[in-house]
């Protein structure tokens, strides 16, 4: 039994040295696409960052494109930097959403052992690490990691069999239409996951309903 202990021990450690790794090489590839002596060259990075200033200032008018998901979250660090330099709390924003990125690696995972052996779970996660796409644009400070994120952590509790974890998963749904407005279709596809495997259980229904009203509560 301690055998068998140990050998475990030893495969978790051998796993998280090997994410840290993954993790490691994709941060490398990531510094390696930015600049932060320039500016990014995409606008909607000032948007959210000017949109971030606004929410610090009290104001949480709602764009008419661009949710306001991602200026929330980066509005709490803009309040620890002093700065005069607009080009200071823009790379603040390139360094959250390279951060986010690396941790989804991570998230790609755990995901990813829902289906998969540890073996292919880690082939997952390098596929996701060293995509090309999502690493340049894990460097412009944009949306797309933290929705990425958001959508993985709101499969992943649905795809748990307790039926009351639906009601995390729709929070998460909601967090995510927040980030992005396509995030309502994580909802949509969520319910069809939930009402194809759950339906045979008592509570299915229940839950459903508060899962709803959650989801409703977040994004209203």
């Amino acid at each position: 039994m301690n055998n068998s202990l140990s050998l475990k021990k030893s495969h978790i450690t051998t796993t998280v040295i090997c994410l840290l790794v993954i993790s490691s090489i994709s941060v490398g590839f990531k510094l390696s696409q930015v600049d932060f002596t320039e500016p990014p060259i995409s606008e909607d990075t000032y948007a959210y960052v000017l949109a971030a200033f606004s929410i610090i200032n009290g104001d949480f008018s709602q764009p008419d494109t661009k949710p306001l998901g991602w200026s929330i979250f980066i509005s709490p660090f803009y309040l620890f930097t002093d700065s005069a330099d607009l080009l200071d709390y823009l790379n603040i924003s390139r360094i959250l959403s390279i951060a986010i990125s690396t941790i989804t690696i991570i998230a790609m995972y755990v995901l990813a052992r829902r289906f998969f052996d540890e073996k292919y779970s880690l082939v997952a996660s390098c596929l996701f690490a060293f995509e090309p796409h999502l690493n340049y644009n894990s460097t412009l400070g944009l949306t797309e990691p933290i929705f990425i994120l958001a959508v993985m952590g709101a499969f992943y509790f649905i795809l748990n069999q307790n039926t009351r974890f639906i009601i995390i998963s729709l929070m998460i749904a909601g967090i995510a239409y927040w980030i992005r407005i396509n995030g309502f279709w994580v909802f949509v596809t969520i319910s069809i996951i939930y009402f194809l495997t759950q339906k045979k259980s008592r509570k299915f229904l229940a839950n459903y309903g508060v899962a709803v009203a959650v989801f409703l509560l977040v994004i209203s």
